[in-house]
């Protein structure tokens, strides 16, 4: 275990205060000496007094109005020097956080930091190489699953009686898993930004995800509205808005119970919600589940647990927020407006 970490700022100041230090020590021994010599030979109180007045007035006043000024010169200066390094130091903190792609730009770093960013865009580009071919393997093998899923799918429609129903319906739930890995491993790659450059119109986004999961809502004994509060458009792509909605949907319809309402909230402003009749779900609760290794409790049966935690990349990578209400069990997604169209 290291110790603590040390201070640059405060590594110079006591440099600083011992160089002085050791300076007024030298400058008073000098003067003592000297004096002392004089002092022997002054024997009268009042010669000893005008004696030590001189010495303050022409000796120790001199140096302490030196001195101040030179502190404060120096505090300054010692500031000034470590500002670059503060804003190298904040720059590389905020390259972690940002898209991939994104590089520390070390243009205006002093040169004793330039080669630590250019170590850390080094690091990135390297981190950010291994996380596109882990995530281009899981689309390919994604990718590979669908076709003979879709084979067997279409052979077991030909079948009929409990034991072929069951059988599809592992194979339902296989493709939704694929489906939802191949989805992670798109928003997990450099370029999950294309296409994430148009307006969308999230009222639009609603209006279709309600339409494709009404079936699923009737089947199942519930009840899916639709209600608008004045939504605003969106820079995104729709296609991901939808998925993302749609996994909230799916998620509420089956913690809902049976005869009650799950509705689907668009706006005011940039805002798409969704209320379920379950018993919602508090802030660390939906930290938590929004993990993708994570499996609730009342896990979706044909799901892989996955569903909050595509939600949570999808809004991310449109600059919004995923926030929940316990008392009113919802779940909103919040995104920066668009900008007006000129």
């Amino acid at each position: 275990m290291g110790g603590p970490q040390r201070s640059i700022a405060a590594t110079l100041g006591r440099s600083l205060l011992i160089v002085g230090g050791v300076g007024v020590i030298v400058l008073l021994g000098a003067i003592v000496l000297d004096y002392h010599i004089t002092f022997t030979a002054l024997r009268d109180p009042q010669a000893l007094s005008r004696a030590v007045h001189e010495v303050s007035a022409h000796a120790l006043l001199p140096a302490l109005v030196i001195a101040i000024p030179m502190g404060f010169a120096a505090f300054l200066s010692v500031r000034a020097a470590l500002r670059p390094i503060h804003r190298a130091a904040q720059a590389v903190a905020l390259s972690g956080q940002a898209a991939p792609g994104v590089r520390v730009d070390s243009r205006d770093f002093p040169a004793e930091i330039a080669p630590l960013a250019e170590g850390v865009n080094s690091l990135l580009g390297r981190l950010e190489d291994l996380a596109d071919r882990n995530a281009a393997f899981a689309a390919d093998v994604a990718h590979e699953l669908r076709t003979p899923l879709t084979v067997i799918g279409l052979e077991l429609e030909q079948l009929k009686g409990v034991d072929a129903c069951a059988l599809q319906d592992q194979v339902r739930r296989m493709q939704k898993l694929v489906n939802q890995l191949m989805l992670i491993a798109q928003l997990d790659t450099q370029d999950h930004r294309l296409g994430f450059d148009r307006q969308v119109d999230l009222h639009g986004v609603a209006t279709e995800v309600v339409a494709q999961m009404a079936p699923q809502a009737v089947a199942t004994g519930r009840l899916l509205e639709l209600d608008d509060l004045g939504s605003e458009p969106v820079v995104g792509q729709a296609e991901a808005l939808a998925a993302a909605l749609r996994n909230l949907v799916e998620n509420a319809l089956r913690v809902t119970p049976a005869g009650a309402a799950v509705t689907v909230v668009a706006g005011p402003g940039p805002v798409l919600a969704v209320c379920d009749g379950g018993s919602g779900l508090t802030p660390a609760e939906l930290d938590r589940l929004s993990d993708r290794h994570v499996r609730a409790d009342k896990a979706s049966s044909d799901g892989a647990g996955l569903g909050l935690a595509i939600v949570r990349k999808i809004v991310t990578a449109h600059g919004g927020t995923l926030t929940s209400t316990k008392a009113q069990a919802r779940l909103t997604m919040t995104f920066p407006s668009a900008p007006p169209v000129r």
